[in-house]
């Protein structure tokens, strides 16, 4: 879970509260138990020392043989990886699943690895973090794929509101955990020491690391006093790292994901109703929700949010959809007062700035003026995404 400067107390909190988002269910259900025998962990220095590069000019078979060119954390091997690796054997059916819902974003996640030269290990955090569920919550309010709290979501630039919850949005939420863990190796030039900041806070692992140095200790998994999550969230990584790696040894099959976008974007200036592109673009309003979590609603209020995800098999449904969309006339107006802004009357009816112009064919030299009456755009009908 994602933890910015939070207090030694909080974050051990936060940290064994994850544990439940991973690992829902009964005991027999759980991938990642947290029951493991010490495993001497030694965290060496693991970050690469140049950018890495992929070769695209073969296109591999599919997406998990990218992923493979891409590991550069260095391997390990403890008693812990064990348990870990047993838990996966054991839970087939839970891991087809898993792997199966990763499908509409691993491509991206593991994509934006590459542009920024990061290991390809990062792309699997989301298996541990939320199963690679978008709409997994903790008990201390993670959300999403990264699973962010709300207050490191802030800082990271995650809006959340009534309208979008960013720690949910796909683009978003990779964008800041790519910066969070960044931030994390160059701090500690260590990916080890980076994870382990991820899950539990880099505040809580600086101390940890100075408390064994002072008492002449080596910075070793033994040797730093963790919280039981945060002493396993690298052993989960590397077990599934080995399954990604070999998943015949673990009389699994991987799911064919072609090597490219699962995804289109699509820049709305607009509102939108998804239910109503849905019912024009003849596809299930799910197709539309898979890929845009982040909404609160099942409306694209481009004061907020305007890009649109969409599967690309169906991009030329809804694309045509939203060519003939009709959004709802304006049924609504405002004379201006002294002392209003257009900013000021965009917020108080809930729309842009933009749209209000837009309506009213103002621009930067037609200004609003006391009197004036204003057409007010009508957003559609708010709802809920099962409605």
């Amino acid at each position: 879970m994602a933890g910015l400067f939070l207090g030694p107390s909080l974050a051990w909190a936060n940290a064994q509260q994850t544990e439940i988002a991973l690992n829902g269910g009964n005991e027999d259900a759980q991938l990642f138990g947290l029951v493991a025998p010490n495993p001497g962990l030694e965290l060496k220095l693991s970050g690469p020392l140049k950018l890495i590069t992929l070769d695209f000019a073969e296109e591999p078979g599919d997406v998990w043989a990218d992923i493979r060119k891409g590991f550069s954390i260095p391997d390990l091997e403890t008693p812990a990886i064990k348990v870990r690796e047993r838990a996966l054997l054991k839970n087939k059916r839970l891991v087809n699943t898993m792997l199966q819902r990763s499908e509409p974003y691993i491509y991206f996640i593991a994509q934006e690895c590459a542009k920024r030269g990061m290991p390809s290990e990062l792309a699997l955090l989301p298996f541990i973090e939320s199963q690679f569920n978008p709409h997994a919550r903790s008990p201390s309010a993670a959300e999403g794929l990264w699973q962010f709290i709300p207050s490191t979501g802030r800082q990271f630039d995650l809006k959340q509101n009534t309208w979008v919850d960013e720690r949910r949005d796909l683009v978003a939420s990779t964008r800041a955990a790519l910066d969070y863990l960044t931030y994390l190796y160059d701090m500690h030039g260590d990916w080890h020491l980076a994870l382990l900041s991820y899950n539990w806070g880099e505040g809580s692992v600086l101390r940890a690391v100075k408390k064994a140095q002072e008492a002449g200790l080596e910075p070793t998994l033994d040797n730093l006093e963790l919280p039981l999550e945060t002493k396993h969230y690298i052993p989960k990584l590397q077990a599934l790292k080995n399954l990604i790696q070999n998943p015949e040894r673990f009389g699994t099959t991987l799911p064919k994901f072609p090597n490219k976008p699962y995804f289109a974007e699509i820049k709305r200036s607009s509102d939108v109703d998804l239910r109503e592109i849905a019912r024009l673009a003849g596809v299930e309003l799910e197709i539309i929700r898979k890929l845009n979590p982040g909404l609160n609603q099942p409306i694209l209020y481009a004061a907020h949010s305007n890009t649109l995800l969409v599967p690309i098999e169906y991009s030329a449904k809804i694309q045509a959809s939203l060519s003939v969309y009709k959004p709802p006339k304006p049924q609504r107006s405002y004379t201006v007062r002294k002392g209003d802004t257009l900013g000021e009357i965009a917020a108080r009816f809930d729309v842009s700035v933009k749209a209000l112009q837009r309506l009213n064919g103002l621009g930067k030299k037609k200004l609003i003026k006391p009197g004036m009456k204003l057409g007010i755009p009508n957003a559609p009908k708010p709802g809920n995404w099962e409605s």
